[in-house]
């Protein structure tokens, strides 16, 4: 059974979708502790959450070890989506500085993971020397950088260029961001995302996948130096596209462990994403539905 490390914090989350308003569990840890569980992995979870909000953490499937490192309190989100767009997404949040330190993964064996995945929503979340920390344990780091560039102005979630990236990626082998935040993630510099994908490469991760919503994701292989160009595969309805990114990132890291080809991986990761959007919450489908659909597609 491949084993997995998941790294990040839960948050509380507030969605508001066509004059309805929810209230759940979010946060990165969540969302892909609940793939990796559908597809019969072993799952630790290393995540922050406020004392008072234990109760979130009853929204995990029952198999994932969760290790909480307990905060004051719990990261907020709030995700207005105005239309039937799941590109589409104005983000207002809290953020309590309650970062994970080496010191909360010294009782883990790091080492003895098929792989991390490391998932920050704010530049406190997963500092650089625990990253470093993790990187010198020998197991592969899968990095969801969107926190590196996320910042508070006010209540609302702006994104500003990630000022240290080069630091931070030379310890990591997979880097996942999304279009926007590709676009900004390197301050002044005009690049198409295939330069971006190649200039990104050359400080460390061996592949590169920026997503792209409903337009798909692109993945660069530092190895081959090869693009792969993966599509999206429309939802049967919209119904709930928070975590996409992170749903994506899981099911990408789990194919990894299987294959080498990055184009299945690619397409994989969609599959599981477009299942995920047709439902509320976490996905909760199985590697049988995926396999069926794969079977289906004709390219």
């Amino acid at each position: 059974m491949v084993k997995f490390l998941i790294v990040g914090p839960v948050t509380h989350d507030t969605i508001l979708t066509s004059g309805l308003k929810h209230q759940k569990i979010g946060g990165p840890a969540y969302y892909q502790a609940s793939v990796l569980s559908s597809f019969k992995s072993e799952v630790t979870a290393v995540v922050t959450v406020g004392r008072g909000d234990s109760d979130l953490l009853k929204s995990f499937p029952r198999d994932i070890n969760l290790l909480p490192v307990w905060g004051d309190e719990t990261m907020q989100f709030e995700n207005f989506y105005p239309d039937d767009d799941p590109n589409h997404r104005i983000q207002r949040a809290c953020i309590p500085q309650n970062p994970i330190q080496t010191s909360h993964l010294h009782g883990i064996d790091v080492g003895s993971f098929d792989a991390v995945l490391v998932s920050p929503l704010s530049p406190f979340d997963v500092p650089l020397e625990t990253l470093k920390y993790i990187s010198k344990k020998g197991a592969p780091i899968y990095l969801g950088a969107q926190g590196y560039l996320r910042h508070i102005k006010g209540c609302e979630v702006v994104l500003k260029p990630w000022k240290r990236y080069k630091d931070f990626l030379r310890y990591v082998e997979f880097l996942f961001i999304d279009e926007v935040e590709a676009s900004v993630m390197l301050g002044e510099l005009q690049l198409s995302l295939d330069e971006i994908l190649q200039d990104v490469s050359k400080h460390g991760p061996e592949e590169v996948i920026i997503t792209r919503g409903s337009r798909g994701s692109v993945i660069y292989s530092q190895d081959s130096g090869e693009i792969y160009r993966i599509p999206s595969f429309p939802p049967k309805e919209t119904v709930d596209p928070t975590g996409l990114g992170d749903t994506y990132l899981a099911a990408y890291a789990f194919k990894r462990q299987e294959v080498s080809d990055l184009r299945e991986c690619g397409i994989f990761a969609s599959l599981v994403s477009s299942s995920k959007l047709e439902k509320k919450g976490a996905f909760n489908g199985n590697r049988q539905q995926i396999q069926e659909k794969r079977s289906k597609l004709t390219f």
